[in-house]
């Protein structure tokens, strides 16, 4: 059962070390995201008893599941910044034959547990769950598919979504300039503050693409898995190197108890 959910954006710019002097620039969105994504996870932690909890993080991407436990280093972008491993090698569960070494790990996951690591270092008590956390990428019918399975499963999960919005801001965004970007963005962000799910599937997934999005690929999971009543909140939004960003988190709204 999905308990808590947070919505981030992927961007290697969340790693200090890689801006340089431009790091400033954005240290409104990463205390949004640490606070999102801390969040998820200090309410798993509450909601731990009889109960077993997940912490699950998704990316855009081939249908996948990654062990993301090891230490992870950016020298791809320039600078060999590593990231810590949240387990020693030899606690790596090496049975799962869909597990990827940690070195293939895509973008947005290599930003996830660039999270993990500063939530790690600001709350010990979380340690435990991102060590046991499932890192998965998905796309298409494969992610309502995971929605579904997350739905589903009695044990408690903690959700995290990692994707871009649309890459047409402006005339220095990394694609062409497109006029439809900021109203997409616009219904996207009023979606995931709602925290209803029918408003997010009812937004153009195919004009996203076009634009160069990736959260479509990944927001049916959080569609699928979201039953009942939630609450949603927009922490941050922008679009400052012509990337639509959006941090977002989704509470599940308490059923009253019976009277």
């Amino acid at each position: 059962m999905l308990l808590t959910a947070a919505i981030v954006p992927g961007p290697p710019v969340f790693v200090p070390e890689l801006m340089g002097s431009a790091a400033h620039e954005l240290y409104d969105l990463r205390d949004a995201a640490d606070s999102v994504v801390s969040r998820v996870v200090s309410d798993l932690v509450g909601s731990a008893g009889a109960d077993p909890v997940q912490l699950v993080i998704v990316g855009p991407g081939h249908p996948g599941q990654f062990n993301a436990a090891g230490s992870v280093s950016f020298v791809s972008f320039g600078r060999d910044i590593v990231v810590p491993a949240l387990v020693d090698h030899d606690q790596r569960d090496q049975g799962d034959p869909e597990a990827t070494d940690e070195r293939a790990l895509p973008t947005p996951l290599m930003v996830a547990r660039h999270l993990a690591s500063r939530d790690v270092a600001a709350h010990r008590e979380h340690a435990a769950l991102w060590a046991a956390a499932r890192w998965i990428t998905t796309s298409g019918s494969d992610a309502t598919d995971l929605g579904e399975q997350l739905r589903g499963d009695e044990t408690r999960i903690g959700l995290i979504l990692v994707a871009d919005g649309a890459a047409c801001h402006g005339p220095k965004a990394p694609r062409a300039e497109d006029s439809r970007a900021p109203a997409y963005e616009d219904a996207v962000c009023e979606a995931l503050a709602s925290g209803q799910g029918a408003r997010l599937a009812q937004i153009d997934a195919d004009l996203g693409r076009v634009l160069g999005a990736t959260l479509p690929e990944v927001w049916p999971v959080l569609v699928a898995a979201a039953d009942g009543d939630w609450i949603g909140e927009l922490a941050w939004r922008g679009a400052p190197y012509g990337v639509g960003w959006a941090v977002a988190a989704w509470h599940r709204i308490p059923t009253s108890a019976p009277s």
